[in-house]
């Protein structure tokens, strides 16, 4: 993203980045300097939710006091997908002006690798959307299925919930054939695995509103249950995610935390980018 932008009148440029970042990462990086020599680089503790979210919130603060988040873009590609969920739950509580020439992009995959992530190390609830668990209740845990099947199954097994909602990406609404085919292949594998499952459905990987809206339809909200949302789809869809959660602060988003990433073979770039009204997703 940062390369197509270099023909751009761009006026001001931030990039955030992990301080914990690879030999890879620091290349990158190094990159962006030396074609945005001007650009701020903040720098996030992705080990502490905490500050990263308190980081955030400063960043964009100032932002909002300089420009009122008019004409800006806002490229969420290489967020994880806690800092993404952070990110919105900011942009939600700011007192923005009108956004409507300000957006969100996101460009999706091409191929993924064979494997993404590695074992998991820690569970959490995101920051902003903490919920309200109470221990007299069960947990319903609903998981929007992505392409890390030892991942999916790690939060399952780890809050062992008394009923499962799993949700799979809508063929139709895919990022390509091949991703949409992929990950069918893991909801049958991991829905032939678990006898609590009590309902499927299926969500667009490109819409999140539209996926917001789904949750709407099949997550209980009848407060007999812990509610637990676990995106691991697209960011796209992790937005659907937060929004629904937004809506209702007794929903918790979990994250699950791992302790290494397929830098070097990830994913390739994919043909399309996807472009949000920042003004749509924040008065959603």
């Amino acid at each position: 993203m940062a390369r197509s932008l270099m023909d751009a009148d761009v006026c001001r440029c931030t990039c955030f980045v992990s301080s914990r970042r690879s030999e890879r990462t620091e290349g990158n990086l190094a990159e962006f300097r030396q074609r945005f020599p001007s650009a701020s680089v903040e720098e996030l503790e992705t080990s502490d939710p905490l500050a990263t979210a308190q980081r955030l919130f400063n960043v964009l603060s100032a932002e909002v006091a300089a420009t009122g988040f008019r004409d800006l873009v806002l490229d969420i590609t290489s967020f994880r997908r806690e800092e993404l969920l952070m990110l919105l739950a900011v942009l939600r509580t700011l007192s923005l002006s009108s956004s409507e020439k300000s957006e969100i992009l996101y460009v999706g995959a091409g191929v993924m690798a064979d494997w993404l992530s590695g074992q998991v190390t820690s569970l959490r609830s995101v920051v902003g959307y903490a919920g309200e668990m109470w221990p007299s209740r069960p947990t319903c845990l609903v998981v929007l299925i992505g392409f890390e099947f030892s991942r999916a199954r790690s939060i399952i097994e780890n809050y062992e919930p008394k009923t499962l909602i799993l949700g799979k990406g809508l063929l139709a609404e895919s990022i390509n054939p091949e991703l949409g085919a992929r990950n069918n292949d893991f909801f049958r594998e991991l829905h032939s695995q678990y006898d609590n499952v009590a309902e499927t459905f299926e969500f667009s990987a490109r819409d999140p509103f539209s996926t917001a809206d789904k949750l709407e339809q099949v997550v209980p909200l009848d407060a007999s249950s812990n509610v637990i949302v676990a995106p691991l789809h697209t960011k796209l869809s992790t937005l659907g995610a937060g929004l629904f959660a937004s809506r209702h602060p007794e929903v918790q988003v979990c994250y699950a935390s791992v302790d290494t990433y397929n830098e070097l073979e990830y994913s390739t770039i994919g043909t399309e980018t996807f472009s949000i009204g920042l003004d749509a997703l924040v008065r959603c």
